[in-house]
C-alpha cells in the first residue's frame, strides 16, 4: 500500500506541474482537470485490478493445498490397505474416519480431522462404501456387492464456516502383495489332511493318480480314463478372510486328455468342504495350459473372504494321460 501510495503521489504531481505548463502554454483549466481525472481513473483501476488478482491467487492456493490435503489422506489409505484388506473394509460403511499419524504409524479411527493451515480452517474426512457389480462382473449401480473392491470418498472444507469444499473418490482393489499358493511336488504321497500354510509333497486323497513320480509330476494310472486328487486345507492365515485371485497349471494335456478343477472354501478349518466351479456345484474350472483363471468376485462360488482353501483336480483322458507339474492359487492378504 505504501508503494501505491507514492506512486499516486508521484502522478498527481506529475498532472499538476503540468498544469502549470499547459496555463504558460495558454490551454485551459478545463483540459488539466480532465487529465486529473484520467489519472485518478486509472490508478482506480490498477488497484481494482491488483485486488482481484490477488482474490484469484489466494482462490488457486487454497485450492492447491485442498487437493494435497486430499492426496495424503489416499495416498496413506493406500498404504494401509495394501497391508491389511480388513483395515478399510471391516470400517462402518458411510461413516466419518480419518488417518492420523502418531509418531511413524499412521491409524485410521473415527471422526473429522479439524485444522488451521497458513491462516485457513480445515475440516478433513473420508467415507467408505460397497461397490455392485452386475451379472458380467462390471461395477453398476445395483447387484452384488464386491468384498474385493471398495470406494473411498475424500471430503474437504475450508475457509470461512467451511463454505467452500473439495472431493476426491477412488476405487480400492485387493490386488496388492500378491501370494501363491503352489504346489510342485506330491510325491510323498496321500495323508496330510491340513490345515498348512505351505502344501508341501504330500496331499489328502486320490483316486487313480499316479504321483510315485521322480519329477513330482502327477498322472493318470494307466489302468483307467478318469482319476482325481484333493488337495490339504490350505491356510492363508488372514483371519478376516483373504482375496483370492486366479487358478493356473503347468504340464501337458496329453492326446486328448482334460484337466479340471473344483475348489472349496471356508472361515473354518472344518469346512464343510464344498467343491465350486465358477458358478455352481455343477461346473468346473478348465483354465487352458499356462492360462491363468481368475475366480469370481460374488455369488455362491466366490471365495472371496476365506481364510481356507483346497482344491480338487480331475484328470481324463482318451488316448495319452495329462500330465500337471505345478498347481498355483493366487492370492492377497
Amino acid at each position: 500500500m505504501l508503494l501505491l501510495k507514492n506512486i499516486m503521489f508521484k502522478y498527481f504531481f506529475t498532472i499538476l506541474h503540468s498544469i502549470v505548463n499547459t496555463k504558460n502554454r495558454g490551454q485551459s483549466l478545463i483540459e488539466a482537470l480532465l487529465s486529473i481525472a484520467l489519472g485518478v481513473l486509472l490508478i482506480g483501476s490498477s488497484v481494482g485490478l491488483i485486488g482481484i488478482s490477488l482474490k484469484i491467487f489466494n482462490t488457486v492456493e487454497h485450492n492447491l493445498q485442498a487437493n494435497s490435503l486430499m492426496q495424503q489422506t489416499a495416498e496413506v489409505i493406500q498404504f494401509l490397505t495394501r497391508d491389511n484388506w480388513h483395515s478399510i473394509y471391516n470400517l462402518t460403511k458411510v461413516s466419518d474416519y480419518k488417518v492420523t499419524l502418531s509418531g511413524n504409524i499412521w491409524t485410521i479411527s473415527s471422526g473429522q480431522e479439524i485444522d488451521t493451515i497458513n491462516d485457513i480452517q480445515y475440516k478433513r474426512y473420508f467415507q467408505i462404501y460397497d461397490v455392485p457389480r452386475d451379472g458380467s462382473g462390471n461395477i453398476f449401480t445395483s447387484g452384488t456387492n464386491d468384498p474385493s473392491t471398495q470406494k473411498i470418498t475424500i471430503f474437504l472444507k475450508y475457509g470461512n464456516n467451511y463454505l467452500s469444499s473439495s472431493t476426491l473418490s477412488f476405487y480400492l482393489t485387493r490386488s496388492y502383495n500378491n501370494q501363491a499358493f503352489m504346489q510342485t511336488d506330491w510325491s510323498e504321497g496321500s495323508g496330510q489332511i491340513g490345515p498348512i500354510s505351505n502344501s508341501g509333497n504330500k496331499f489328502d486323497t486320490s483316486s487313480n493318480i499316479n504321483y510315485a513320480s521322480t519329477t513330482g509330476q502327477i498322472t493318470m494310472a494307466v489302468t483307467t480314463n478318469s482319476a482325481e486328487l484333493t488337495s490339504s486345507i490350505l491356510d492363508t492365515g488372514v483371519s478376516g478372510g483373504a482375496g483370492f485371485n486366479s487358478l493356473l497349471w503347468h504340464g501337458s494335456s496329453g492326446t486328448g486328455g482334460t484337466v479340471k478343477f473344483q475348489i472349496a472354501f471356508s472361515n473354518s478349518s472344518s469346512g464343510p468342504w464344498t467343491y465350486y466351479g465358477p458358478t455352481s456345484t455343477s461346473d468346473y474350472y478348465q483354465p487352458n495350459l499356462n492360462v491363468s483363471r481368475v475366480f469370481p468376485t460374488t455369488g455362491s462360488a466366490s471365495p472371496q473372504n476365506q481364510r481356507y482353501i483346497r482344491y480338487k483336480v480331475y484328470l481324463s483322458t482318451t488316448g495319452t494321460s495329462p500330465t500337471i507339474n505345478d498347481i498355483i492359487i493366487n492370492w492377497s492378504p
